[in-house]
C-alpha cells in the first residue's frame, strides 16, 4: 500500500510507503521500479495507479534535459568562461573546435547527446600568452 498526493488532474505529485504525507491510499503499481523511477507519469483512476505512457515519456525527457543542463553547467561553462588570457593561448584551429564544442553544448537539450570534449582543453600552453597589454603589439 502507498500513500500518494495528487495534482488537480489526479497525477501523482508525491508518495510514501511509511508515514502519512496527507495523500490517499492506493495499491502498489504492477511496475514498482518504474513507478519509483518516474512517478509523475502515473495517475489515479478508479482508486488504482495507472501509467500514462505519453506523460511518462514527456516527464522522463524533461528529466534527461535537466541532467544535461546540469552537466553543461559543470563541464562546459567553466571552460568557456576562463577569460581572455586563456583564449589568447588558443590556435585558430583550437578556437574553432572550442566554438563547435560550445555550440554542441548549447543544443544539447535538443540533441540529447553531449558533445565530445576536445582533449587539449586542459593542456593549453600558457607560455603563449602575450606579455604586452591586449596582446596586440
Amino acid at each position: 500500500m502507498l500513500k500518494v498526493t495528487l495534482d488537480e488532474n489526479n497525477y501523482v505529485t508525491g508518495w510514501c510507503m511509511v508515514g502519512d504525507n496527507g495523500g490517499i491510499d492506493v495499491d502498489l503499481p504492477e511496475d514498482l521500479d518504474g513507478f519509483m523511477d518516474c512517478f509523475t507519469g502515473y495517475k489515479v483512476v478508479d482508486g488504482r495507479l495507472v501509467l500514462d505512457e505519453e506523460k511518462d515519456a514527456a516527464d522522463k525527457l524533461e528529466l534527461r534535459r535537466e541532467e544535461l543542463r546540469k552537466q553543461r553547467e559543470e563541464e562546459c561553462f567553466p571552460v568557456i568562461n576562463r577569460g581572455s588570457f586563456w583564449y589568447l593561448t588558443l590556435t585558430l584551429s583550437q578556437w574553432r573546435e572550442l566554438r563547435s564544442w560550445y555550440l554542441g553544448w548549447l543544443k544539447v537539450t535538443d540533441t540529447l547527446t553531449p558533445p565530445e570534449r576536445p582533449d587539449w582543453i586542459d593542456n593549453t600552453d600558457s607560455s603563449r600568452i602575450p606579455l604586452t597589454p591586449g596582446g596586440l603589439f
